[in-house]
Formats: structure tokens, sequence, C-alpha cells
């Protein structure tokens, strides 16, 4: 590990990841983490990191300032694969100044991440490459990579193309919707402010199966149905909701860009108002369907091309015309005024399912909460179980106990995982600069 920054070489402006460099306070890492079924080998760990970024050299890249501008930047140290139970502060001089990083114990292995490094399907794409690798090399076979990128094929230029970089073409008939004040969603009176960054985390396994049966049944998605669920155990808990219960729903825009496969940010996210609309008096299937169709509406590729067209002009101005970084991070940020209540609904999905996937033996996804001051719920799926993941700063056991009915009042066969605990290291990208 290298204890003195260099001066790295930069190479293009890191647009995207705009609403993170600027923010005046450093944020906590995000952080997969994947139980094997077998201890970890650290040296094939390491191997297989080497091999990933030999097939993704962009994923060592660092950021660099110029300015009041930041770049991503060439970073000739080498990622050093950590064998310790505690996460490393990323970005900074322990990690060799690399945005991302990778550290076991025992059987478990941590992917850590910096958000305005990449989002959850740039980092995805890094761990399904180093489990390829490693299970090849600690088997012995050449697994069929079904989907994984490997250094069997070359990388192409989309892989690293910045979103905001271009204009986009939008339909000469489109119109932005107008800006209508939304009404102040209702915030959870069990999430009060706690000091020290412990996340408190209450975990639901459902099979895979049973779920998607229960989301097929109610013709809506799994985010809606999920969300739904989780709007009655509020309701059930704070039957006197003074304001509407919103959802918030992460979304890739990859595909409405045109720019699948890029590593770096490009996602936005939906709002669901579960209560507070006509919908209300619908029957539980009606509404799903409703809320769906809510849902797609706010999918629209044009009104996304029109965002990014607005927002990239934004930050490529700020970053070209101010003259000191640290005088930027004065000015109002944009991103601590959007309103996150009531909570969020993250569907992650799930990893590539490859030949080895049966030796993983389970995932979870870490992250704070927004502002500290939500709910936010994760939904992952691997071997045919949906595992979700609820995320607080604060106690939530009784809404858990509202979410556990919730599910028991639709047949849902769900398990309750046992609570856990957990604090985030802040990334450390600024360290010396």
């Amino acid at each position: 590990m290298s204890n003195q920054r260099q001066s790295f070489e930069k190479k293009e402006l890191a647009l995207s990841a705009s609403p993170y460099v600027y923010l005046p306070m450093d944020i906590p890492t995000y952080v997969v983490e994947i139980t094997h079924r077998d201890e970890i080998n650290g040296e094939l760990l390491q191997q297989a990191v080497n091999r990933t970024l030999t097939r993704m050299p962009y994923l060592a890249d660092s950021f660099t300032v110029e300015k009041a501008a930041v770049w991503y930047a060439k970073n000739p140290l080498p990622m050093e694969v950590g064998h310790t139970a505690s996460l490393r502060r990323v970005g900074g001089p322990e990690t060799n100044y690399h945005m991302l990083d990778v550290t076991w114990d025992g059987n478990i292995t941590w992917f850590s991440m910096f958000h305005g490094f990449c989002d959850g399907q740039g980092v995805n794409a890094f761990i399904e490459s180093v489990l390829y690798h490693y299970y090849c090399r600690k088997d012995g076979v050449e697994y069929e990579a079904n989907g994984v990128r490997t250094d069997k094929e070359v990388m192409s230029d989309a892989e690293t193309f910045e979103p905001l970089s271009k204009a986009y073409e939008v339909s000469p008939d489109f119109q932005m919707p107008e800006r209508r004040e939304q009404p102040k969603p209702y915030h959870l009176p069990d999430i009060v402010a706690t000091p020290g960054g412990e996340v408190q985390e209450y975990g639901f396994s459902i099979p895979s199966e049973a779920f998607m049966g229960f989301v097929k049944a109610n013709g809506t998605s799994p985010v809606v149905a999920l969300s739904m669920l989780m709007g009655e155990a509020i309701l059930k808990k704070h039957p006197d909701a003074d304001a509407p219960i919103f959802a918030n729903i992460p979304v890739s825009i990859r595909r409405m860009l045109g720019c699948e496969e890029t590593f770096k940010n490009c996602s936005s996210r939906a709002v669901l108002p579960l209560t507070g609309t006509p919908m209300d008096a619908l029957p539980f299937a009606a509404r799903a369907g409703a809320l769906r169709g809510v849902l797609k509406q706010q999918m629209a590729p044009d009104l996304f091309r029109s965002i990014y067209n607005r927002i990239g002009q934004m930050y490529r101005q700020r970053m070209m015309e101010g003259n000191d970084y640290w005088e930027e991070l004065r000015k109002p940020a944009g991103f601590m005024t959007v309103c996150h209540d009531t909570f969020y609904t993250d569907y992650i999905g799930r990893l590539h399912e490859t030949e080895y996937s049966d030796q993983m033996t389970d995932v979870r996804f870490l992250c704070s909460p927004a502002a500290g001051n939500t709910l936010h719920i994760n939904m992952i799926e691997h071997h045919r179980r949906f595992r979700i993941d609820c995320l607080a700063c604060s106690d939530v056991t009784p809404l858990m106990d509202a979410l556990e009915e919730a599910f028991r009042a639709y047949d849902l066969p769900a398990q309750r995982i046992g609570e856990q605990c957990f604090t985030l290291a802040l990334t450390a990208w600024r360290e010396g600069m």
C-alpha cells in the first residue's frame, strides 16, 4: 500500500459523479457481501482481481481535481485485496486511492465502492468478473461465462461511456410534464436521528416461486408488490398517517439512453404514491396494476433524455467555469434537497446465474439509508429465493412485525432473518488533495 498520493493522469470529466463528488461531506461506502460455502483462498482472490482489471482496466481508475473540475484519472497503483473483517476506507491511501475495494475473511468477501465512481450495475460487473475468475481458478474449470465480462473478450468503448457527455435526441413533439408541487410525503416517526452511523438490518426470505406467483396473480411487478406490502405495514402501524405514503424506486436508465454497457452512474428514480390518490379505493390487485402503470409512465425515454440533456449541460458548466473545488463545496448541493420520504425500495435483481452459483450461499447489499432519515429496502434474488433487507438507522422492530403480518395476510411464506447491525466506512477519495 502506498502512503503518498501520486499525481494521477486525468482522463475524462466525471460528469455522472457530480451528485456525489460535490457533496460537502464524505459519504459511506456501498458494499456487497458474498457468503461462500468454502473458506476463501486469498491468493486466488487476488489473481481474480488482477485478471478482472486486465479486462476492465478502467475499474482501477481514481479521481483527480483540477480547479473546480473532477476527472477520472489513471491509477497505476495495485489494487490489493485485504484479509480483514473490517471494511476499509475506499478512495484513500488505505486502498491505494482506488474507488473499488475487495476484502475477505473466512468464507466471506466484501466488495466496496464509492457511489460517485460507479453505480450498482457498474459494481456488479466487477463482482461477477472477480467471482468468475476466482471459481475458475479454484475449481480448475473453465466455466461458461453466461453474460459475465471476462478476459476472454476485449473491452469496448461503450463500457466507459460517460452518460452525461452528449446531447440526446428527443421526439419533436415531446413536452416536459408540467412541474407540480409534490405533496410532502409521510415521514416514518419510527425513524429518528441516531449518532454513530450504525445501520440496523431486518431481513426476510421468500421463495422466488411463491413471491413471483403473488406478483403475477396481481398483474404487477416485484418492486410494486413489495412497496405495497410495506405501505400496508405502515398503515397498520400508523393508521393516523396524516400525509401520503410514497415509495421511492431507484431505476437504471441505461436502456433509455442507449448506453447499456457503461459502468458509470446512470440512474434516476420513480416515485409511487401508495396512498393519497383515487387509487386508494381500489382492491389490492386493481391498485397493483394501476401502480405498475404509474411506474411505466415515469419510465418514458424522452423524459430521461430531456433531463440528462439539461443536467449534463449544468454539470459541465459547473466543472469548467469554477476556479476552486473547495469553493464549489460551499454552494448548495442539489442532491441534498431531494425529498427521500417515506421509504426506498431498491429492486437489485440478481447476479448472473452460473454453474458455481451454488457455492455462494448468500448475497447482501449494505448501504446507508438516504440521509439516515428514511427506511431503505433492498430486494435481491439468489438461489431461487428473494432476500428482502430493511435498513434503518434506528429501531423499527414494530414496523417489521407489521410487515411480517402483511406477508402472512397474503399467504406469503416469508421467513424472518435475525436482525443484524453494521457500520459502513466513510469514503476517503478527497484525502490528500
